[in-house]
């Protein structure tokens, strides 16, 4: 979507594909890159709009949180663990200058047996429309600092969305795998609780 200050505002692609310099055209002349998707594993529309100098609204969820660089109550990148897997819940506010975030206001819980859970976080399309109008309302030449300041951050060490960065980390995390790998057993007995006698010869006749 792309909108701007003079008719017509918005224009909507349908399920066109387009080469890498068409989205690097598209995303410059747009205001802002925006994206609202329940669920989204990383959102990488966020990360190429960032990298072409657009500043971002997105949903908070998954990977999109991570791209909008929330701080914690000590001003560090919010690191996410298992007590506390998201900031869909708005535990903190600040976040990059660029990033206009839309916080969910709903939720649900899915998943499958591969992929126990999932936050199925869905927003409000009233508060995305409240950051689209605060984009709108910035002056052009603020809406281009936000924009520098987003691509200034992707591409430094601490975000570590290069190409560079990226193979660094794969290459960390391969080793790492190869030096700790433990194989799994090929199946596991959990017991659950007490087996009757006739269970327990069952069992042991299998």
């Amino acid at each position: 979507m792309i909108w701007g200050k003079t008719p017509p505002n918005v224009f909507i692609t349908g399920l066109n594909r387009f080469v890498p310099e068409q989205m690097n055209l598209l995303f410059n002349c747009a205001d802002a890159g925006i994206l609202i998707s329940s669920n989204e594993g990383w959102g990488l529309s966020l990360t190429e709009a960032m990298m072409c100098g657009k500043p971002i609204i997105a949903n908070v969820t998954g990977g999109m949180q991570d791209q909008m660089r929330f701080e914690d109550e000590n001003g560090d990148w919010v690191k996410f663990t298992e007590e506390f897997g998201s900031n869909h819940f708005g535990k903190y506010k600040t976040c990059g200058e660029w990033a206009f975030p839309v916080f969910p206001n709903n939720m649900s819980l899915i998943g499958s047996v591969p992929t126990p859970y999932i936050f199925d976080d869905r927003a409000d399309f009233r508060d995305a429309a409240a950051q689209i109008k605060a984009i709108y309302d910035l002056a052009p030449e603020e809406r281009k600092r936000l924009g520098r300041s987003a691509r200034e951050w992707t591409l430094s060490d601490e975000a570590m969305m290069t190409s560079t960065n990226m193979s660094k980390n794969v290459i960390k995390y391969i080793d790492q795998t190869f030096d700790t790998w433990i194989p799994r057993k090929s199946y596991d007995f959990i017991k659950i609780k007490e087996l009757s006698a006739k269970q327990n010869k069952t069992v042991i006749s299998l």
